[in-house]
């Protein structure tokens, strides 16, 4: 009580509550406090033995009204005093300062939108005033609630929590359900919040999709977490109950302040084990909760995040758990402690709040969908959903394999992507290629899949032209790329997902239409092509082999990179890891030549023009009309998050006319060369990845486009302009990046093949590949290697004679050598025992290197004057090359 008058004052003083707030803040602790005394001269309750199903021994669980009790019976029940500490200890009441920092810190980690230069901020906040002066307040945003789909532990009746069990095949079709309910209400979020859970994850990503706006910002927040049922979690409900009692189970589940059995540090489930946790303290990690701390952890969020995003006139969608979506509800609505638990939130139904200027939430429109002490208005009548899911399901018996299946059909395309696919049909089946069935995608009806594109070659519409064959193979001979094996772990990762050094991983996106048809996409949106979808997925393999972990994945907002991305950590099981969407890492803007071919730029403008396109590194293509199609200012659903762009005077003022009142628009490409598309993706390195992840350590992911990451490379491999229009980077290869080695590694899948003759990088290759700088890291990683692969010594007695042969020998090389001191004899001798650790290095090159940096180069003349050989004897077989290294070691 002390601690709540302190923190009561101090928010008085501030004046960052109102009365209604406090006084409800003074009831509750004085309610807790009689609930506590009551409860310790309550005779205490039986308990009964429970066997979890993850830890596999029996557990003695007793039920009270606030808290679990002491699991040993025998011993004494603690006090009203020491509960009530331990109930203020977890769940304490933030003051209004702690808990907007502990948003604010949360959300600053990662920015999810492009945020304005430091130098323009004092300008903004001039703007925002003369804003409020000019124009009217904008209309406050409507607010979507969605519970996630349905998870393979609901669907067996678990107590799930803070587990991340994987959505479910309905799951999903709920979440599709609710997208299209949006669509046909007319409801277009702006901004998304989600929880760091899997399920809620996926179906933010399901809704996105049916929405085509995979571009839309998501923020994955811890607070928004389902409750965490503690010792209870895994645990089937119907087991519980009948170990238990059904009363105390729903107790449990129902009761707004009864928290279960809190859950230890040892167990699987502990949110403290995982590393999707890492940024928190452990004091904020629950080990129990009851519906009373689930509500509160979300308060927060909704106060100093989602309220101001909907003040601001955004449409704010959130996409969470039963008892998150109802603690907000309860917020919202200001319902009470009883009334709270008659709320409900089916899944897949949207329920979307409107708000007046004040932020007070408005009532229903007669006629609307509703429940009781709310204020919001469900999209569809509840149940109506569930009873089609189990329509389908009673005929997926009928019919094995129809439940949730959708007809395979073509994304509708273009009449000129349509024409170039009839047209490669013809020509295959000219050729004598049998393909399949040929159909209009724009035609109505079911439509047929054909495979005819997979059996084209790739065509890559770029403007880079490279140089002939013969340059070709001459330059891929002087590449000696960085190879790590399959068995190998990435230098700075380690399969526990600490970081020893960052790492940067770039993966250009996946084959789209536009690819196979051979069409400059620029900013055109194509989703991926079905070969794309699975170079995004072999992308993911690789690394999940070679055991990569990230801490965050930077993209463009074009749907290919972000699907890319979304593909390849769906493959690593890490979908909840921040995922940032910005223009900057966007394609180069092709200007009036998007989605045209090189034979129909060549036939318009001449073959010297595009020559010049092609091999130019400064030279713009033709621009782009303001009012075309293809200009990226007209896309209002994307710009109105560009806060990084200076404004355009004309583009305003015309705007503006033609509007009739004032549209400020910013100064979006209409055409840019190699060189404007890397003045804008290197700085964004630079200046945003670098600082916010790069120099904490963290571990990256950028997926991108070609001349985007050609950009970045050039700038890490100091590859020369003159050489940028020569290099390829193929689809969906991941390029390790390490930092502080300052070298590309290529990533060995394990067939065998060199991956230089596998994929095309073109002239420029030799610059791309360039060897790794050796520190002091690298040596120490050598040694360490070397001592964990080295062979045990096995000890065989040897006769007599020889063993005083032996010890004779010993004693002679004991004697110091005349050239070099016994301790460097000693550190070579030790270094010679290394294992090979380097591609083209045998053992006892690298101890010859470990050596010189040691002592200097007088020793390595003291070994007979053996120069360091910097690469394996092509050639040899790997029999042939362990041979020649035994015998070498042997000689030494």
């Amino acid at each position: 009580l002390q601690q709540q008058d302190r923190i009561t004052k101090t928010m008085m003083k501030k004046q960052l509550i109102r009365r209604p707030r406090l006084l409800t803040a003074v009831t509750t602790t004085v309610l807790l406090s009689v609930a506590a005394v009551i409860s310790a001269f309550a005779p205490p309750q039986s308990s009964s033995s429970l066997i979890t199903n993850h830890q596999q021994q029996q557990q003695r669980i007793t039920f009270s009204p606030l808290h679990s009790s002491n699991p040993n019976p025998n011993q004494q029940q603690p006090s009203s005093s020491d509960e009530e500490l331990t109930i203020e200890g977890y769940s304490r009441c933030l003051s209004p300062w702690e808990a907007q920092r502990s948003v604010k810190n949360e959300s600053r980690q990662y920015s999810i939108i492009d945020q304005k230069p430091k130098w323009q901020k004092p300008i903004s906040l001039v703007s925002k005033g003369m804003k409020k002066v000019i124009t009217k307040p904008k209309k406050p945003g409507s607010l979507i609630l969605l519970r996630c789909g349905e998870s393979k532990w609901t669907k067996t009746g678990r107590f799930t929590g803070w587990a991340d069990p994987d959505i479910i095949k309905p799951g999903i079709l709920e979440m599709e359900h609710a997208a299209r309910l949006l669509l046909s209400e007319g409801y277009e979020p702006d901004i998304i919040y989600t929880s760091r859970l899997t399920r809620a994850v996926k179906s933010t990503w399901t809704v996105l999709n049916e929405l085509n706006a995979p571009y839309l910002p998501v923020f994955k927040s811890w607070r928004l977490n389902e409750r965490n049922y503690g010792a209870l979690t895994g645990l089937k409900k119907m087991d519980a109950a009948k170990e238990l009692g059904v009363e105390v189970v729903q107790a449990w589940r129902n009761s707004l302040k009864a928290r279960p059995p809190p859950m230890k540090k040892d167990d699987p489930y502990y949110p403290g084990n995982d590393r999707r946790y890492e940024d928190l303290a452990e004091d904020q990690i629950p080990l129990t909760e009851s519906l009373m701390d689930c509500m509160e952890r979300a308060r927060p969020l909704w106060e100093y995040g989602i309220a101001k995003e909907i003040a601001k006139g955004n449409t704010v969608l959130v996409v969470a758990h039963t008892n998150t979506l109802r603690g907000l509800m309860k917020v919202i609505d200001d319902i009470g402690d009883n009334e709270v638990q008659e709320v409900s939130m089916p899944a897949g139904i949207p329920f979307v709040y409107k708000f007046d200027s004040n932020m007070q939430p408005l009532p229903p429109a007669e006629g609307k969908l509703s429940q009781a002490h709310t204020s919001g208005i469900f999209l569809e009548k509840p149940g109506l959903l569930k009873e089609a899911l189990k329509k389908t399901e009673e005929w997926n018996e009928v019919v094995p394999g129809s439940f949730g299946q959708k007809p395979t059909v073509v994304n509708r395309v273009s009449s000129l992507e349509n024409a170039l696919m009839k047209l490669k049909d013809d020509q295959a089946m000219s050729a004598g290629q049998r393909g399949g069935v040929v159909v209009d995608p724009n035609d109505d009806g079911q439509l047929i899949v054909t495979n005819n594109l997979a059996e084209f070659e790739e065509i890559d519409a770029e403007f880079e032209d490279f140089s002939d064959s013969a340059q070709e193979e001459e330059a891929l001979s002087c590449a000696l790329p960085n190879i790590q094996k399959a068995d190998e772990i990435a230098p700075g990762i380690m399969k526990q997902g600490k970081s020893k050094d960052p790492v940067v991983v770039f993966i250009r996106h996946g084959r789209t239409p536009h690819n196979n048809l051979g069409l400059f996409t620029g900013w055109e949106d194509p989703p991926l092509a079905p070969d794309g979808v699975e170079d995004a997925k072999n992308a993911g393999k690789l690394l999940k082999l070679h055991g990569f972990e990230f801490d965050v994945v930077y993209t463009s907002w074009l749907t290919r990179a972000i699907e890319t991305a979304w593909y390849c950590m769906d493959e690593l099981g890490d979908t909840w890891v921040p995922l940032i969407k910005s223009w900057r890492l966007n394609e180069r803007m092709y200007g009036a030549l998007t989605g045209k071919s090189k034979q129909m730029i060549a036939n318009e403008y001449g073959e010297d023009q595009l020559k010049k396109w092609r091999r130019g590194f400064k030279i713009l293509p033709p621009p782009v009309s303001s009012y075309s199609l293809s200009y990226p200012g007209n896309d209002y659903k994307r710009t109105k998050y560009v806060r990084d762009l200076r404004i355009s005077l004309s583009e305003t003022i015309n705007r503006s006319w033609e509007a009739r009142k004032l549209q400020i628009h910013r100064k979006f490409p209409k055409s840019e060369s190699l060189h404007t598309c890397m003045k804008r993706s290197i700085p964004y390195y630079t200046q945003r990845i670098v600082p916010e992840a790069v120099n904490k350590g963290k571990r990256v992911l950028i997926t991108s486009h070609e001349n985007a990451i050609r950009g970045i490379l050039m700038h890490l491999c100091e590859i020369p302009e003159e050489a940028m229009n020569q290099l390829h980077l193929p689809n969906g290869l991941p390029l390790v990046y390490n930092v502080k080695r300052k070298c590309i590694t290529l990533l060995d899948d394990g067939s065998g093949v060199d991956p230089m003759t596998k994929h095309d990088f073109g002239p420029a290759a030799q610059y791309l590949f360039r060897p790794c700088e050796l520190d002091d890291d690298f040596f120490d990683q050598m040694e360490q290697q070397a001592l964990q692969n080295q062979p045990e010594e096995v000890e065989v007695e040897a006769p007599p004679a020889v063993q005083n042969q032996t010890e004779q020998a010993e004693a002679d090389d004991a004697a110091p050598a005349d050239d070099a001191p016994i301790e460097i004899i000693e550190k070579v001798a030790a270094a010679t025992r290394m294992v090979e650790v380097v591609e083209g290095m045998t053992a006892e090159e690298a101890a010859l290197v470990r050596a010189q940096r040691l002592s200097g180069s007088s020793i390595i003349e003291a070994a007979d004057e053996k120069p360091v050989p910097s690469q394996i004897t092509e050639g040899m077989t790997a029999e042939e090359a362990e041979a020649a290294r035994s015998t070498r070691l042997h000689q030494q």
